[in-house]
């Protein structure tokens, strides 16, 4: 996965909140999102 590679090459470890984050921005490519959008989105689809 590109994600894994991503957070390797960075010195992160691969965990399940990063890669959750990580598909969210993906999906949002197109407009900026706060931290309290992210949470949000986290908030409403029961990851958080």
């Amino acid at each position: 996965m590109q994600q894994t590679k991503e957070l390797k090459k960075s010195a992160l470890k691969v965990t399940y909140p990063r890669v959750t984050i990580l598909n969210i921005l993906k999906q949002k490519d197109s407009q900026h999102l706060s931290a309290e959008d992210i949470y949000r989105i986290l908030l409403e689809s029961g990851t958080s």
